[in-house]
């Protein structure tokens, strides 16, 4: 793991809030392929800001502390692909993981978006993503072709044509969680299967629930 950003741990930390949506935009090789091939939705046709997006989950015990101390840190649910080359490991799809992971120093931006959810809804919305990583819910590498296609050509509101319900990227992860629990923060031109963490930054913006890290 790359050494984390404390004052990024500590913003995501101080304004934790279970079930809020998290943002990061990243400036390694992957994360800056997505925010360019987002360009077309986007006010200013500039990159986007943003290349992944979380669920913030509960605050857990673990020991990431001084001398493996005890200590107490939010986790996340999201869907991601994670390959080491040089090593027999890969993460694919839906899964709980430390919010560290995305403090490290490759993150650029990061931002939260409250959009005030009742205690149901939050539960609901965390109880999708925990029954998404319990179902081992894939990370769709075709899927996230068909909205590149889809954005290019205009058509955001069809359905992603290599849509699978068995598989979801990050962004149409967090929507999907977030619909099930009766918040769709976009409307009908946007498929759920076509939503991009641009999209998400957008919703936010909308209805003033973003607050953003400063580096």
């Amino acid at each position: 793991m790359e050494d984390v950003n404390e004052r990024l741990l500590n913003f995501f930390t101080e304004h934790h809030k279970p079930g809020t949506i998290g943002l990061v935009g990243s400036n390694d090789p992957i994360g800056q392929a997505v925010r360019e091939a987002q360009r077309a939705v986007t006010g200013d046709k500039k990159p986007s800001l943003w290349s992944h997006s979380f669920i913030l989950g509960e605050l857990r015990l673990d020991r990431r502390g001084p001398r493996n101390a005890r200590s107490e840190s939010p986790y996340i649910f999201e869907s991601d692909l994670k390959i080491k080359l040089f090593k027999p490991q890969l993460r694919n799809g839906a899964q709980e993981n430390w919010i560290g992971k995305w403090c490290g120093t490759t993150v650029e931006n990061a931002a939260l978006i409250d959009f005030g959810l009742s205690e149901d809804e939050k539960d609901d919305v965390l109880a999708t993503a925990l029954q998404l990583v319990d179902e081992q819910v894939l990370y769709p590498i075709q899927e996230l072709l068909g909205t590149w296609w889809a954005i290019i050509a205009r058509r955001q509101w069809l359905e992603n044509p290599f849509n699978d319900p068995h598989a979801m990227y990050c962004s149409s992860f967090v929507r999907h969680c977030y619909q099930e629990a009766g918040r769709d923060f976009l409307g009908t031109e946007i498929s759920v299967s076509n939503t991009t963490p641009e999209d998400i930054a957008r919703g936010g913006t909308e209805v003033d629930a973003i607050r953003t890290y400063t580096p």
